[in-house]
């Protein structure tokens, strides 16, 4: 049985991602952050990171994490859940 991804309208805030990576299209400039689970108060980039109008970018979050993504366009959750639940109990 196959899953369906989600597909997020930009901007969100604190989004908890449900798959490993997250495929984002800017129809304007946009910027990402991602917040690591599970107290949300460390980030896996030291700033947010720009994607440039009209690019579109692949890029890693993790389950459980939470992502934010200001500006215009629309994010997708990529891949699985599996790689980033390896080792959890």
């Amino acid at each position: 049985m196959a899953s369906e991804a989600n597909v997020y309208a930009l901007p969100i805030a604190t989004q908890v991602w449900y798959t490993d990576k997250c495929e984002i299209a800017a129809t304007g400039t946009v910027t990402y952050q991602v917040l690591l689970a599970p107290a949300f108060t460390d980030t896996i980039y030291s700033a947010p990171v720009t994607v440039p109008a009209g690019a579109t970018k692949e890029i890693y979050v993790g389950v459980g994490n939470q992502v934010t993504i200001t500006g215009a366009g629309s994010a997708l959750e990529l891949g699985t859940a599996s790689s980033a639940q390896a080792g959890v109990n």
